[in-house]
């Protein structure tokens, strides 16, 4: 009998572990960014250490719906990104290269994987709404004004 609640209790250790749950990271990149290459790496290895990490990649410098999901969640996590890569994992967001960055991010896998955390998506207003950051409303500000001035332009004698 002992040996029968041994051999379940190992199964069911077994199972366990290979439930355990998926830390969704989602990096944003460019094309020719040689930073973004240096980020890719560290990436690559830090998922070969954790299967359990599954890295979403987004191209922004020829895909403008990817540039503004990279926006929606700076503004969410209360970040301005001013270059690229840029990382969101957990309660995370980075911008840039270095050592230190790259130990924020696998600490804050680690700790995903150990306590959960929900994907960096999840910061989204739910309804798919998207309120501009300041900057981005003072850039729709110029572009109303410009038109503006170019309609009074055209009806003026």
């Amino acid at each position: 009998m002992a040996k029968w609640t041994l051999v379940a209790l190992s199964l069911l250790s077994l199972g366990v572990v290979g439930l355990a749950a998926q830390v969704e990271l989602h990096l944003f990149w460019a094309v020719g960014c040689p930073n973004c290459e240096v980020m890719e790496e560290f990436l690559t290895g830090l998922a070969s250490a954790h299967p359990e990490l599954v890295i979403v990649r987004h191209e922004v410098a020829y895909h403008p719906d990817e540039w503004r999901l990279m926006q929606q969640l700076a503004q969410a996590y209360g970040i301005e990104p001013s270059e690229t890569p840029v990382v969101f994992v957990g309660d995370l967001a980075t911008v840039g290269i270095g050592r230190a960055v790259e130990l924020r991010i696998a600490e804050e896998v680690e700790r995903c994987l150990a306590e959960g955390c929900p994907s960096p998506l999840s910061r989204l207003p739910e309804d798919g709404t998207w309120v501009p950051a300041p900057f981005e409303l003072m850039l729709l500000a110029l572009a109303a004004l410009a038109v503006l001035v170019i309609l009074v332009q055209l009806t003026s004698p």
